[in-house]
């Protein structure tokens, strides 16, 4: 992969990073009404699952490869991952209304850390003195950017006891759900399936968890055409589960997580342009924090590969 395409593909994922949170904070009531988290979720796979098919169905009319199946054995640990996914994802359209969104965006820096410690207990990856040091960098600037003052949902107050707690739930289910995801995308099968492929399989097992687990709660999903703004946020969701997937096949996590840090500030300009949220000097200290502890973590020097 070219240094073109991948600062492109980096600049890309920032910027759908950056928007994820402020189109969800904007669906918090829609004419009155708000669509439960479970039902967006919901909704959002069946955009990636179309979208996917519609790609897979594209390159089979300009004759290119387009596998999909390979036997029950390979689609089956999709499952897992989409069911710890799904669980995140309902936990992030809580949070990002409740919380402002550069302060959603800076404290789900969280999973970071919860990867790094994931991949290092599961995965045997070792971590050398300077990337414990920047961890814990990236907790301090986590802290000082949620510190009071740094804004809610409903102004300029503290931010919600609740959705701060919400993103640390979610951060350990996308430490889970990544390092799971990483094996089964590198895995010797899933190779030879192109991003839109797997994304089918994660898609199809999510909805099937989904539907599970609204008809235990008894909850009846009523088919309508959603608003504009929610539809917006729709199409954001669904294309940033497929724009993370090939950050991990093409690059790395830690690609990925410096594209996050990045989209911290673009989530505060626009927040800015969009909502007239100003976020408050403590938060842009905490944010450059946590970009600094993530350009230590990844510095060239660093070692990789697993504990011996």
């Amino acid at each position: 992969m070219g240094r073109l395409d991948t600062v492109a593909l980096l600049a890309i994922g920032s910027l759908m990073m950056a928007l994820k949170p402020l189109l969800l904070h904007l669906t918090r009531e829609v004419d009155g009404a708000v669509m439960p988290p479970e039902q967006f979720q919901l909704a959002a796979e069946v955009v990636k699952l179309l979208s996917c098919g519609l790609a897979l169905a594209g390159r089979r009319v300009l004759g290119m490869p387009a596998p999909l199946w390979r036997g029950v054995r390979h689609s089956a640990p999709f499952a897992i991952p989409a069911a710890v996914y799904l669980l995140m994802n309902v936990l992030t359209v809580r949070a990002a209304r409740l919380l402002a969104p550069p302060v959603f965006q800076l404290v789900a820096n969280l999973k970071i850390i919860c990867t790094a410690v994931a991949s290092w207990a599961l995965l045997s990856r070792r971590l050398v003195p300077a990337q414990w040091l920047a961890l814990v960098l990236l907790t301090a600037g986590v802290a000082l950017g949620q510190w009071p003052g740094a804004g809610s949902a409903e102004g300029q107050g503290s931010p919600s006891a609740l959705g701060v707690l919400l993103m640390a739930a979610n951060s350990c289910l996308s430490a889970m759900g990544g390092v799971l995801t990483e094996k089964l995308l590198k895995g010797a099968v899933s190779s030879e399936l192109s991003i839109f492929a797997t994304n089918v399989h994660m898609a199809a097992h999510t909805l099937l968890v989904n539907c599970l687990a609204l008809g235990a709660q008894g909850l009846v999903w009523s088919p309508a055409w959603p608003s504009a703004r929610v539809a917006v946020a729709l199409a954001n969701e669904a294309v940033n589960g497929i724009l993370i997937s090939v950050l991990m096949r093409r690059l790395d996590s830690i690609a990925k997580n410096f594209a996050f840090s990045a989209s911290v500030f673009l989530t505060a300009g626009l927040s800015a342009s969009l909502l007239n949220y100003r976020p408050p000097l403590q938060f842009f200290m905490g944010a450059t924090l946590a970009t600094l502890a993530v350009l230590l973590f990844a510095r060239p020097g660093n070692p990789k590969g697993k504990r011996q």
